[in-house]
């Protein structure tokens, strides 16, 4: 591109075609002064035109972080569950938007993320601040993609990091007691425990448990949806990751469980008649309705406090059931696949404590085969 130096006053300048305006088709041109000498202005005339012939340059824009956001969230709220969005806007509007809004997206630097970061960290735990610095991750990307600024200033902050967030789990013995206490008190609970217990399978996916997906000559079932709470009310939908839809395999006891629902259910949709509501669920509601997630968790308390196990959340039961697993020798790609982890070292990386121990049996083995020779 052609431009040229001039002189204004005691200070020099330099402007330089930029192409045309594609609306207009008038020519369009940068001018740049108040440098203080000739060369000076030299030396950032060929510093631009460079970055306009390697495309690097990128035309001043005036929007604001808290528009772009919002711009950015439309572009993609489309391809995320409705709990997730929620969640998403929710953040853009008390942390995001408070904190970065008035700043122009190419006014943004990793100073800005630096004390971002500071402010998360000094309001959240770790884990939120992480999922919310995530999203601002997010829209700086999109704001590359779009070439609206040349690199993320939020890429390489290494403030917060996504600590695994700790976990209890029961032994064999524990999860005995804990369930055959169930059984003496209440049925339906006794099998939504015994199943999530049994397969490693997610609340809202036991929940969202259908009879169409049980095969029952192969004795497998397909994970396709889940159940979630959003401000609508509870729904059943997609899986959060491609990696959580898979075939899990059931025993002869899990089979049996779904038997006992269903016939269960099929009870309680004559005795309603047209009142039931017949969503496919197998773990629902006595008139057939989706059960609530949240409903699960006073009941699952209180069971817990007066049969006397460790305390541990639902979400503790699949913990419990890769830990065991791996604890009987269970190859991790299994427990990987059976949990819907996206990989390997997704397990190894969440069960780590398991692993530790495995390595000390391991080592012992080795040894004695050694010196057995």
């Amino acid at each position: 591109m052609k431009g040229y130096i001039r002189k204004r006053g005691n200070k020099w300048s330099y402007t330089v075609d930029i192409g045309r305006d594609p609306s207009t088709g008038k020519r369009k041109q940068k001018t740049k002064g108040g440098f203080s000498t000739k060369k000076e202005a030299q030396a950032a005339l060929s510093q631009f035109q460079h970055e306009l012939n390697t495309g690097t340059w990128i035309e001043p824009s005036s929007i604001l972080m808290k528009d772009f956001s919002l711009d950015w969230f439309e572009s993609i709220k489309h391809n995320l569950r409705e709990t997730t969005a929620e969640q998403y806007q929710s953040k853009l509007k008390n942390n995001i938007v408070p904190f970065l809004g008035e700043l122009k997206v190419q006014e943004v630097r990793v100073t800005h993320a630096h004390s971002f970061s500071v402010h998360l960290l000094d309001k959240y735990l770790p884990s939120t601040a992480s999922k919310i610095y995530a999203i601002v991750k997010m829209i700086m990307d999109y704001a590359v993609d779009l070439e609206i600024v040349n690199k993320n200033p939020f890429k390489n902050v290494k403030l917060i990091k996504d600590k695994k967030s700790k976990f209890e789990t029961w032994s064999f013995d524990e999860l005995q007691k804990f369930l055959n206490f169930v059984r003496k008190h209440d049925e339906w609970y006794y099998s939504v425990f015994s199943f999530a217990a049994y397969t490693g399978m997610r609340k809202g996916e036991v929940l969202g448990l259908k009879k169409s997906v049980i095969d029952f000559d192969k004795q497998t079932v397909r994970v396709t949806n889940s159940v979630s709470e959003t401000k609508k009310g509870v729904q059943v939908g997609d899986l959060k990751t491609p990696s959580s839809r898979r075939v899990v395999s059931l025993d002869e006891f899990t089979i049996n469980i779904i038997k006992h629902m269903i016939n269960k259910n099929n009870v309680m949709k004559m005795k309603l008649g047209p009142e039931y509501e017949d969503n496919d669920l197998i773990f629902c509601y006595p008139d057939g309705k989706a059960f609530r997630p949240s409903g699960i968790n006073r009941p699952m308390k209180a069971f817990i406090e007066r049969s006397g196990v460790p305390k541990i959340r639902f979400h503790d039961l699949r913990h419990t059931h890769a830990t065991l697993l791996l604890e009987l020798g269970v190859n991790p790609k299994v427990v990987a696949d059976r949990l819907g982890h996206s990989s390997v070292k997704e397990t190894l990386d969440t069960y780590s404590h398991v692993s530790l121990s495995m390595q000390g049996n391991v080592a012992e083995l080795f040894s004695k085969k050694v010196n057995e020779k």
